[in-house]
């Protein structure tokens, strides 16, 4: 009995310290690190004390590593369930549209409320390969169900020699109406060769495949227009007939597609796993889900004991993540590259590593890998899906005028957390370098939602929304529970909110040359008083 109780008590220790910042919650863990390390050894075999605590630390620790490892499946299953509930089912021939733009009431990590989202996973497991009609003028992409993008055409201009997952403005037809072929994993290239003079062929990993359309509107009261031009796709298979196209406008139901930080959360790793093809990219890390229980063609039964344990390392697992996300400022290392977009400003990060902040070129491909030794950009990585989700080359190594680019900021301008209770400024320069749109957002920093606005249905302030300009045609903009004093400004350069805590985006869509030489440098965030 006081065997079992010591084992017990030592995983209490393993997952509840963390739950306190308390100098105490340190120096418990230190004892508990002490204890792992000196437990009772007979000879070289552990005691059966030993065992039951090293039996339990070791499901603790392989639980809490996936979860990170995950994060990305996990997150891109959590938007497809969500989405799901909201259009009876997801197929290749149903897409969802937010077409009031997407408000906080969908809770979704850092969505983007300046453009027309719409979303869809085509499903190729009975059609085989599919045919995609894009319409003109979109910025789109696609990934599987790993949340890898899908492997397009060649080309030389591309960082790596090949389209990887964009399609419209940043893909090979350069915005244009266009075809794509689309390819399950039993089907390659070279099988199709005959047709490339028809369609941009792209090869999944996964029979599913996650499309991702933004489609633009100049007029903020007018949206029909970015709306229709979405409902222009079509999606059938290359082989037999097709159903019609059913599309779904969502931005006024309230819906989750974020994930559960308890057991659920590799409940719903599991349903991923149970559904798609085996992530043969990583045979270790299959290894580990293995062996807490999750395995393809093996059904998941996790006893009342385990379900705890995978609470706790779920919990830890977020909190971790979070800690990496929230704070990325400080994650710049030798070994792996630079966190920062802009050096003068260094509380905006990338989304992406950087080599000394070089826009052209990003330190990781879109698969998270480093592209100097091929490892995995592990904080980038969990950085990247903890707080957001989609990629492609777009994304990551955006060109002069194609795709976007992204800055985030979860501190001050002193690298102090931006708090919900106390009021900011942001000054933006003169001549932003966007020749499509940018636009600032607030997000929650727990959910990574956007935050509840109170003044406005958007949690995001950008050009479109005119806001005041200085004399010198730059914008300061204001964040927080009290408005400026300036009535004028107070209605249209504020967003009137009051989160726990919270975080930003600035957003160029469509980026130029100043953003990419660095002789454009935002402001950061100025606290400017705090009301509790």
């Amino acid at each position: 009995m006081k065997r079992t109780l010591l084992a017990i008590s030592i995983f209490a220790i393993t997952c509840n310290a963390s739950a306190s910042s308390s100098p105490d919650a340190v120096s418990s863990m230190s004892d508990r690190y002490s204890t792992l390390a000196n437990l009772e050894m007979n000879g070289g075999f552990p005691t059966e004390t030993s065992q039951k605590i090293l039996q339990n630390e070791s499901y603790f620790q392989r639980a809490s590593m996936l979860y990170q490892w995950a994060l990305p499946i996990v997150n891109m299953k959590a938007m497809q369930e969500g989405h799901a509930e909201l259009m009876n089912g997801t197929a290749y021939n149903k897409i969802a549209i937010y077409q009031d733009r997407l408000k906080p009431n969908s809770l979704i990590t850092t969505p983007n409320s300046d453009v027309i989202y719409a979303m869809g996973w085509l499903d190729m497991k009975e059609t085989g390969p599919l045919i995609i009609e894009h319409p003109a003028g979109l910025q789109s992409l696609m990934d599987d169900m790993y949340h890898h993008p899908l492997r397009g055409p060649l080309d030389k201009n591309q960082p790596g020699g090949q389209y990887l997952g964009d399609i419209g403005n940043a893909g090979p037809d350069k915005g244009k109406a266009a075809k794509f072929l689309i390819l399950p994993p039993n089907k390659k290239r070279e099988d199709y060769a005959q047709l490339a003079d028809k369609y941009f062929i792209y090869e999944s990993n996964t029979s599913e495949v996650f499309l991702f359309l933004r489609s633009f509107f100049k007029d903020m009261n007018n949206l029909e227009p970015a709306v229709n031009r979405v409902k222009e796709i079509k999606v059938y298979p290359l082989n037999g007939s097709a159903e019609s196209m059913e599309f779904f406008n969502v931005s006024d139901v309230p819906s989750k597609s974020i994930w559960d930080n308890d057991y659920r959360f590799y409940e719903t790793l599991n349903r991923a796993v149970q559904n798609m093809e085996l992530a043969t990219f990583d045979p270790y890390m299959n290894g580990v889900m293995a062996a807490i229980g999750i395995s393809k063609g093996v059904e998941f039964t996790p006893t009342e004991k385990q379900k705890e344990m995978l609470t706790k390392a779920a919990q830890t697992g977020w909190k971790i993540s979070k800690e990496i996300a929230l704070n990325f400022d400080e994650k710049s290392s030798k070994t792996t590259g630079d966190t920062w977009f802009w050096k003068e400003a260094p509380s905006w990060v990338a989304h992406a590593l950087t080599d000394k902040g070089n826009q052209y070129h990003a330190l990781s491909d879109p698969y998270y890998h480093n592209i100097k030794t091929g490892y995995t950009n592990v904080d980038a990585i969990t950085h990247m899906y903890t707080n957001h989700y989609s990629m492609s080359s777009g994304m990551i190594n955006a060109k002069i005028g194609a795709g976007a680019k992204y800055a985030g900021a979860y501190k001050d301008k002193d690298l102090n957390p931006l708090i919900g209770s106390c009021n900011y400024s942001l000054h933006i320069p003169a001549d932003v370098p966007a020749s499509l749109f940018w636009s600032v957002t607030a997000y929650d920093a727990a959910t990574a939602a956007g935050v509840n606005v109170e003044n406005h249905q958007w949690p995001s302030l950008g050009d479109r929304d005119n806001p005041i300009k200085n004399s010198d045609d730059s914008v300061t903009l204001f964040f927080g529970p009290t408005a400026p004093e300036n009535a004028q400004l107070a209605k249209n350069n504020w967003l009137q909110f009051d989160n726990d805590s919270w975080f930003s985006l600035i957003r160029f869509y469509g980026p130029q040359q100043s953003l990419f030489d660095g002789s454009w440098v935002p402001g950061e965030f100025e606290k400017i008083n705090c009301v509790k």
